[in-house]
């Protein structure tokens, strides 16, 4: 049983608990219904006006989120001249240096760019509104404190920590539960992938040019703790290829980064990034494969499936985790 001071942080606990969780289903709930009323707005020519990188001097390591990328672009609505910064619903998350850099150089200074612009208020206004770039993290967050809420409203209202039979505190099944709920966001994630890949095979091309392709040396710092010593760390070098090609669809510009559908390959030898970077020169013409819905996602190598085993690989990874845990505590627990 929980003493009667135990028992009142569990209920603050739990309280607090369902108040984010509500907070996170109500931004959910509202960023799907902004995201699909924006993909309605009306659409402008504009151009670009700012691109670059936001990252704090301090920057020691680029595994870390701590880069933002900046862009801004001016437009014309409602009879006026405006300027906007926000490139799709909820906007651009904190990040690595590389993802920042990789969406600042989808929008290339003096780029001519349509904007989507809300026609009862015309300062609103997006690049991509369709684009679903925070939505997974949020419900990953959101299905999260949802287990925790509920966990903790059980507790509170039982008066006591729920066990199962032989003593296993219930909550110890959530761990293995959400590694399972990984699988589900992995597999559909394969899926989507695989539908996406297949549908590009059939859209229209463009001629496009290469403006970039070269190799991004990633300097990750990896530290290692010590019981009797102190905390050591050493420079770990990766490399992946930073490829840049653009094309028109209309009067508007693009500049595309995907080479296929697998990701960006990493390496930790610089000699196979750059044999990769080699197979695309700046200046040479390419066919651009684009999706015509939204022109912005564009693929040079549709039919290239490397690397698309990705998803399923963290998906036998979260299985085999999740289950593995989930056995051993329903043995232990009710055996």
């Amino acid at each position: 049983m929980l003493d009667a001071h135990q028992l009142m942080w569990t209920q603050i606990a739990a309280g607090i608990s369902i108040l984010l969780f509500g907070l996170m289903l109500f931004s959910l709930i509202r960023m799907r219904g902004r995201m699909q009323a924006a993909r309605s707005w009306d659409k402008v020519e504009g151009i670009i006006t700012v691109s670059r990188v936001d990252q704090p001097a301090t920057h020691a390591s680029d595994d870390r989120n701590d880069a933002k990328p900046i862009i801004r672009y001016r437009y014309q609505a409602g009879g006026q001249e405006l300027e906007g910064d926000k490139i799709f619903v909820g906007g651009p998350a904190i990040t690595t240096r590389v993802l920042a850099a990789k969406l600042a150089g989808r929008y290339p200074v003096g780029a001519h760019v349509e904007i989507h612009v809300d026609p009862k208020q015309p300062t609103e206004a997006l690049l991509e509104p369709a684009a679903a770039q925070n939505v997974a993290a949020l419900v990953a967050f959101t299905i999260a404190f949802g287990f925790i809420a509920a966990t903790l409203t059980a507790h509170s209202l039982a008066g006591h920590v729920l066990y199962a039979d032989n003593g296993v505190p219930l909550f110890a099944f959530a761990v293995p539960i959400i590694a399972l709920i990984g699988v589900v966001f992995c597999v559909a994630e394969y899926v989507r992938t695989r539908r996406l890949a297949s549908a590009s095979l059939r859209w229209p091309t463009a001629s496009g040019r290469i403006t970039h392709s070269d190799v991004i040396e990633e300097i990750i710092e990896e530290k290692t703790e010590h019981d009797n010593r102190p905390t050591t760390s050493k420079l770990v070098h990766r490399y992946q290829v930073d490829l840049r090609y653009t094309y028109k669809v209309g009067k508007r510009d693009f500049t595309g980064t995907e080479l296929n559908w697998g990701g960006t390959m990493i390496s930790g030898l610089r000699e196979v990034a750059q044999k990769e970077a080699a197979k695309y020169r700046p200046g040479q013409s390419v066919k651009v494969y684009y999706d015509p819905e939204q022109p912005g996602q564009a693929v040079l190598e549709p039919a290239n499936r490397e690397g698309a085993l990705g998803p399923l690989v963290g998906a036998a990874v979260c299985a085999i985790v999740g289950g593995l845990f989930l056995t051993i505590l329903i043995k232990v627990g009710f055996a």
